[in-house]
């Protein structure tokens, strides 16, 4: 098998890409010419470009698309090294026999790698993105061959979902220059085309944000319909000593949160029946609620925590964080717990404080498995992007967006909504501090709702 640097070589020796100039599709003059649709003449080297794909896929991933026609045999000689079987998306829906406009067998749910050869805008993924979705499967995974570094690959990662690209144009030309397969002539004008035809900042491959409105999972469904009933994806992080106080704030601020989280182990005077005023009081205004107990020991234990104690969690939180450093076993041992009342999941992958350890590294290793259990509804996250329909909670955010002395992190809510695509916002010493938590609550729900965060 050939190395990156000599596949690349090896698509300009097969002609796949060319240099000098010609006339796109655009209209435009380009000192580059790319078309890896020659390489189904050459199996050896479509056998390489199939190892580079390997290391790459997701453990979670049961199906493999190819976007038609160019990525097909390239989805097919990756299913074949992988094993993983492959379905095929038609570019029309035939008018005779079963009419499908998706091939093969896969059931609703699937999680797929979807495959394309060069990525421009991302217009033909996009389409085919649709026409999967349609179809009830989920697209756990892009995985381009070559990004023209033209805004596509941003347009598809600012609208959630997980793509990467095995190379790109100025990681290309960089290297044939390098090995002096072109010369500075041909490399700066390549170079000069990218820069001058970027759409990276176009409105184009910047969707407007909005919290979607259904999920498969019954209290992630519930948390989104208060959501879009109150206009407010506010989640108050309520980190009080007193159940007075907690109490109070509660009756001051619950008609505009969505969710109190709470630490319950940190309550000075806590009694069995602050859970039943808590209860109450989350019924009366129409909230959720969250324990951020992050649970992060192994599985029986994790259950045992959760269950049992004088605080007997399961029985009134909706939802609990963890942490997933015991690996999946662990979070199999909480998806498979048989319990009439059995909380939501929400793993932390991501904190908002400085130096934390949960890097890029941890944050794929969580991914891999994470998606694979119904329990698990999202993530406590920053900069990471999650799956579609995986909902995305961001804390550290401050209307002031200024750094505390104790680590943490702030980002105002619209940096959280429109950069960092975040779906519920967690809000904590910006109300609870605040000499008026209402009128201060208020200000977080102007800055959200002038967003037009939750659409019609």
């Amino acid at each position: 098998m050939k190395n990156s640097a000599n596949f690349l070589k090896t698509l300009v020796d097969i002609e796949c890409v060319k240099f000098g100039d010609f006339a796109l599709k655009s209209g435009k003059q380009s000192p580059i010419y790319i078309d890896l649709r020659n390489i189904v003449s050459h199996p050896s080297t479509l056998t390489d470009l199939s190892y580079l794909f390997k290391d790459k896929i997701s453990n979670s991933i049961q199906r493999i698309c190819g976007v038609p026609y160019a990525a097909l045999p390239i989805a097919t000689v990756v299913s074949i090294q992988t094993g993983l079987p492959m379905i095929i998306k038609r570019k029309e829906v035939k008018k005779y026999g079963t009419k499908k406009i998706v091939e093969g067998e896969y059931n609703v749910g699937d999680k797929v790698l979807l495959i394309e050869d060069v990525i421009t805008s991302g217009e033909s993924l996009i389409e085919t993105i649709k026409e999967l979705e349609s179809e009830g499967l989920l697209i756990a995974q892009i995985i381009v061959v070559l990004d023209r570094e033209q805004g596509g690959v941003k347009r598809l990662i600012d609208k959630g979902y997980r793509v990467e690209s095995l190379f790109s144009i100025s990681s290309l030309v960089e290297l044939l220059y390098k090995e002096r397969k072109i010369d500075n002539v041909i490399y700066r004008n390549v170079l000069h085309f990218i820069q001058q035809n970027s759409i990276i900042d176009s409105p184009l491959i910047k969707p407007k944000k909005y919290l979607q409105k259904t999920h498969s999972n019954k209290t992630a469904e519930r948390l989104l319909g208060i959501a879009h009933r109150k206009k407010s994806n506010l989640i108050a992080s309520i980190d009080l000593i007193t159940t007075k106080d907690i109490i109070g704030l509660l009756n001051e601020i619950g008609n505009d949160i969505c969710a109190a989280k709470l630490h319950i182990d940190i309550i000075s005077d806590f009694t069995p029946s602050f859970i039943d005023e808590l209860l109450i009081i989350a019924k009366r205004f129409d909230f959720l609620l969250i324990e951020d107990r992050k649970f992060a020991d192994i599985g029986n234990t994790q259950l045992l925590q959760l269950s049992k104690g004088m605080y007997a969690i399961s029985s009134w939180a909706d939802m609990v964080t963890i942490h997933l450093i015991a690996g999946e076993s662990a979070l199999k041992a909480l998806q498979d717990w048989d319990s009439e009342k059995k909380p939501a999941l929400i793993p932390v992958i991501e904190m908002s404080s400085s130096g934390a350890l949960t890097d890029q590294d941890y944050i794929e290793k969580c991914k891999k498995f994470m998606y694979n259990y119904t329990d698990v509804i999202g993530a406590v996250c920053q900069t990471a992007e999650l799956n579609e329909g995986f909902l995305k909670f961001t804390p550290g955010v401050n209307l002031e967006s200024k750094n505390d002395d104790k680590g943490q992190n702030y980002n105002s809510p619209k940096y959280a909504i429109e950069e960092l695509h975040s779906d519920f916002l967690i809000i904590g010493r910006g109300i609870y501090s605040a000499n008026d938590p209402k009128n201060e609550i208020g200000k977080y729900l102007f800055a959200i709702r002038e967003l037009d965060f939750f659409g019609a």
